[in-house]
């Protein structure tokens, strides 16, 4: 999604930076000023679609997502590297 979104607004920039119909004709959008907007539209979509059909195989697969999702976002060692572990790990290579 994203990745079109980028796309299209560089197209259009292009398009402006040339300017006229010559940057019209550029795009290609064959006379319909939405053709950028209902490209995004549709890549959003596709893009929504996309994560809802991997959310529900993810759902229908694990049949505890929630507890392995909030379990992905707990601290796994909750004990801080300071400059005195960077110093003792650096000391160890020597």
């Amino acid at each position: 999604m994203s990745t079109s979104l980028l796309y299209e607004l560089i197209e259009w920039a292009a398009a402006v930076g040339i300017g006229g119909e010559l940057g019209q004709a550029y795009l290609g959008t064959q006379g319909d000023i939405w053709d950028a907007h209902k490209d995004m539209a549709l890549a959003s979509c596709g893009a929504l679609i996309a994560m809802a059909a991997t959310a529900a195989i993810n759902w229908r697969l694990h049949h505890d997502f929630a507890r392995e999702f909030a379990h992905s976002l707990r601290v796994k060692n909750a004990k801080p590297l300071g400059e005195e572990a960077i110093a003792a790990a650096r000391a160890g290579r020597k």
